[in-house]
């Protein structure tokens, strides 16, 4: 809009600098007389070249051998008049035409005293050929056609009052650092602008029925009627849109005003107003856009909503928000919220009030929760729950002194947390995991955020496999980015092997282990790095193996790994005999440093040393396995397709 008002302002100089011209040297011929012009030139214009021939039917045409209009160049440019009256008070043309703008029929009228007009009606006009006549900080017509017209009076101070009614044909523009685009644009553009002094007050209306447009950060496109009335007032520093609707079908309409101050590039003041707005189409063509990564970037909306916001000098004075059946989804599918409703009526400088807020469930890393019913405590940047519990599975999850808050430009925020009475078996399938029996629960008595990561005091407790897992020092970096990494330890003891095995297909053993993960680091989910530890749990129980768990153990030793069995008749026992079972990886750099029971010798490490009758022994032959290959290895025997040799 500014750039629009500095166009029409360079437009009046450039129509005085045609028409008063320096000096004239005229030739009379029987049917035409001539006149040649000096060169003109201003800041950003200029011309030379410049010849002006009156045939005595009343036409008139002048032509320019050389054009410089807002650091472009333009050559041979020829304007013909259909009639053409000169006299000492004035000048004008009616019927004109130029060559430059084929479509194009063009009337002026210049008084010597200052004042004019000018007017341009255009049919088929092409969009590429009215760039070379643009401001250079505008983007360029690039396609299409323009259909409607343009006038303009003034006088020597400038444009006074300018009309423009426009159809668009399949316009396209673009700048030169392509983050302003356009193709295929159809729809409607008026606009009414009066200059009174240095101040332009305006009004118009754009309508937008189809195309793509590109306009850094925001994409918007398809078949979708789109319009924006706005008015407001211009001073060449202040942009004021003193009263705007846009509306789109798919969202709703919505009221604005605002104040923009334009040679700071800053927004001093807005209001939003919006009834019933559809949150899908909203967050997806007008707040994705502005989110640098993260998971609201990937996120999706639903639901409806009512708006009011205002903002003044960089803060929200008030915000109230109304939200009805709204909903999120993580494209990762790492979280989902379904049917929140609350209202709420935000000022910075507000005694404290209490919000109810409802919604009927979701998922956290597909683990399903239940409807719940909050009641939460807001007062300026600081929001408190109390108490509030979160249905999961066939258990819940009780929040303790839950508080949000604004700290510089971060949200932070802390809670304790209680689990209690969620099923293993429930929560592994809701996982995708193998199902596993036990229950979940455990206590922390504190969980943060302090804007970069989740960290947890405090231990998590796990019931599995007849023992326990034990969770701790737990942190979770960049949790809402590309690439979370999760850091921690965990602590097993007395897991029954006959449970373990049997859920993952690994063959039968019966015994107990203890495992520890400590130093754990997973990227994007996935093992970066760790020390990991299989023993047998100490005390007194039955330990036996069976022969395709002796298989299956040998095939993870890597190749050449066999079972070292006393004699070859022992392969007919189908179960054995051991006295420990030992197994060691220290993840490092992609790449699994393995031991036993103990350190062995050179590259030779026993996994489970014998006992008993009849005894076996299965032995490691790799030192280094890269961890995606050991990882290979444990699908394919839980799988059955491995099959090692028992000797």
């Amino acid at each position: 809009m500014p750039g629009l008002f500095r166009f029409f302002d360079r437009c009046a100089i450039r129509v005085q600098l045609f028409l008063l011209f320096s000096s004239l040297s005229f030739s009379a011929g029987a049917a035409s007389l001539s006149l040649s012009v000096a060169d003109i030139s201003a800041s950003d214009f200029s011309a030379s070249g410049i010849a002006l021939t009156l045939p005595q039917d009343g036409s008139a045409e002048l032509r320019i051998e050389k054009l410089h209009v807002q650091r472009r160049e333009l050559r041979k440019v020829i304007l013909r008049c259909a009639r053409f009256e000169l006299s000492t008070a004035a000048m004008s043309c009616s019927g004109g035409s130029l060559d430059k703008l084929p479509g194009m029929a063009i009337e002026f009228d210049y008084r010597f005293g200052g004042a004019w007009r000018f007017s341009a009606q255009l049919h088929n006009a092409s969009g590429k050929a009215l760039a070379d006549f643009q401001p250079a900080d505008m983007p360029r017509f690039t396609q299409g056609t323009l259909h409607g017209s343009v006038q303009a009076d003034g006088d020597a101070a400038g444009a006074q009052d300018v009309r423009v009614d426009l159809r668009l044909a399949d316009v396209g523009f673009s700048d030169a650092d392509g983050l302003h685009a356009a193709e295929k644009l159809r729809g409607t553009l008026k606009l009414a602008a009066t200059r009174k002094a240095l101040r332009w007050n305006w009004q118009g209306e754009l309508v937008w029925q189809a195309g793509e447009l590109f306009w850094q950060p925001l994409y918007l496109g398809g078949a979708v009627e789109r319009r924006l009335s706005a008015a407001g007032s211009y001073d060449g520093t202040n942009l004021v849109v003193e009263q705007a609707e846009a509306a789109s079908p798919p969202i709703g309409k919505m009221r604005f005003t605002a104040y923009w101050d334009v040679k700071q590039g800053r927004l001093i003041e807005a209001t939003v107003r919006g009834d019933d707005l559809a949150l899908e189409r909203l967050f997806a063509d007008y707040a994705t856009p502005f989110f640098d990564g993260g998971a609201l970037a990937e996120a999706t909306l639903s639901g409806h909503a009512d708006v009011d916001w205002h903002y003044r000098e960089g803060a929200t004075q008030s915000l109230r928000l109304a939200l009805r059946d709204a909903g999120i989804n993580d494209a990762q599918q790492r979280f989902a919220l379904r049917g929140l409703n609350t209202t709420f009526d935000w000022r910075p400088d507000a005694a404290a009030q209490h919000v109810d807020i409802v919604f009927d469930g979701g998922e956290m890393f597909g683990v399903p929760f239940g409807s719940v019913q909050w009641r939460m405590q807001m007062q300026g940047m600081q929001f408190d729950v109390a108490q509030a519990a979160l249905p999961l599975l066939d258990g819940k999850l009780e929040l303790s002194d839950f508080s949000l808050r604004r700290h510089g430009d971060d949200w932070r925020w802390q809670f304790g947390a209680a689990l209690s009475g969620i099923s293993m078996e429930r929560f592994s399938q809701a996982l995708g995991w193998p199902k596993m029996l036990g229950t979940l629960a455990g206590r922390i008595p504190r969980v943060s955020y302090d804007g970069t990561e989740i960290a947890t005091e405090g231990a998590l407790l796990f019931k599995l496999f007849d023992g326990t897992v034990v969770a701790s020092r737990l942190r979770l970096a960049d949790p809402f980015g590309r690439a979370p990494r999760l850091y921690g330890n965990l602590n097993m003891r007395d897991l029954d092997l006959g449970l373990l095995t049997r859920t993952f297909s690994f063959g039968s053993m019966q015994g107990r282990i203890d495992v520890d993960v400590n130093d754990l680091e997973l990227q994007s989910w996935q093992p970066a790095r760790f020390d990991a530890r299989i023993a047998s749990s100490a005390g007194e129980y039955p330990k036996k193996i069976s022969q395709k768990a002796v298989q299956n153990i040998s095939a993870l030793g890597g190749a050449g790994a066999a079972a070292a069995i006393q004699r070859s008749y022992l392969r007919f026992f189908e179960n054995f005999g051991y006295d420990r079972i030992g197994w060691r990886c220290k993840l490092r750099n992609g790449v699994c440093a393995m031991g036993g029971v103990d350190n062995g010798s050179g590259g030779v490490y026993a996994i489970v040393k014998g006992g008993g009758i009849p005894a076996i022994t299965v032995m490691g032959y790799n030192r280094a396995v890269s961890w995606d290959e050991l990882v290979s290895r444990l699908k394919r025997v839980t799988q059955g397709n491995m099959q090692a040799v028992v000797k």
